[in-house]
């Protein structure tokens, strides 16, 4: 016995009518009435009456519909518990590139805890083009990542400007303008984020350099922004960073010149099927990146050559 026999013969049941039922079920009346019939084979009873014009439930027929309907509304009540436990278990999975986490999307996640709790999130720090291609599979709904990624079937909503330091070691002892500082670097070795994890970024970073006249082969090359900073805390030489990386309380001694040049980051998703879990957490970082307190904090402190990175 399958479940639809028990709706088609509900349906029949209460209509009392083969065609209106066929209606109802958005079917044709001769595979119903065949339905049917295979159904009253099953059960070994005849369930309607069918000697006259009008189709009428036999007493097996009655006894049987006040049942069916019984267990259909329980599978039903079954089948809606099940969906709201899937609802409230269901994990929203992001994305979110290396330095923004740790400046800004901790934060934000806190105050999401206490907005909706009810949300539950799974962070994945990977770069821009990584979550590229996982937004396009399904596999992460919605994505932090920078602006050069783009792809006809996401959209992209900006939400912060991140600004780029020259960081180095206090032992260089660099003074001037960013032009001059470079100059003095010329010969420094560099230190280098891996092109083959962040492309993009390792490609806005030789863009930087080229711009003030260098062309750095990277002395060593890393995957995050605090194996750099321990090698420039070790004095081993000179890099370029997004300003959202420099914040690891654990490096001293470091100095860095605040540079020009800025990329965007913002949040990325498909352009289409977004759940209702993702609108909302859309909704929250939308507020709370346009927060012009929280735009001034993210300037602060960023526009003097030799600062010290506390």
């Amino acid at each position: 016995m399958e479940l639809r026999h028990l709706r088609y013969f509900t349906a029949v049941g209460r209509c009392l009518s083969f065609s209106k039922a066929a209606e109802m079920l958005h079917v044709s009346q001769p595979p119903l009435s065949r339905q049917i019939q295979e159904f009253e084979e099953e059960v070994g009873a005849a369930l309607f009456d069918r000697t006259g014009r009008r189709t009428r439930l036999t007493e097996a027929g009655e006894y049987l519909l006040a049942e069916s309907e019984r267990i259909l509304e329980s599978i039903d009540v079954v089948c809606r518990t099940a969906k709201a436990i899937s609802l409230k278990a269901r994990v929203l999975r992001i994305g979110c590139v290396n330095f923004f986490f740790n400046a800004h999307l901790a934060r934000f996640l806190e105050e999401l805890g206490k907005k909706r709790p009810a949300l539950k999130t799974e962070i994945l720090v990977m770069p821009s083009e990584a979550q590229g291609k996982a937004l396009m599979t399904g596999s992460l709904e919605l994505g932090f990542v920078r602006s050069w990624m783009r792809e006809d079937r996401l959209d992209f909503e900006p939400l912060v400007e991140e600004s780029f330091s020259l960081v180095y070691p206090k032992s260089y002892r660099l003074e001037g303008e960013p032009k001059e500082c470079f100059a003095a670097l010329a010969s420094s070795p560099f230190i280098g984020l891996a092109r083959s994890v962040a492309p993009g970024l390792a490609d806005m970073i030789a863009a930087i350099c080229a711009e003030y006249g260098l062309s750095p082969a990277p002395a060593y090359e890393c995957t995050d922004a605090l194996s750099i900073l321990d090698l420039l805390a070790s004095g081993l030489g000179w890099s370029i960073l997004p300003e959202f990386g420099l914040g690891d309380a654990r490096i001293k001694d470091l100095r860095y010149v605040h540079l020009r040049q800025k990329s965007v980051i913002g949040i990325c998703h498909r352009k289409t099927g977004l759940t209702e879990e993702a609108e909302a957490f859309m909704a929250m970082v939308k507020e709370y990146f346009s927060r012009p307190s929280l735009n001034e904090k993210g300037r602060e402190g960023s526009a003097l050559p030799g600062q010290p990175i506390r």
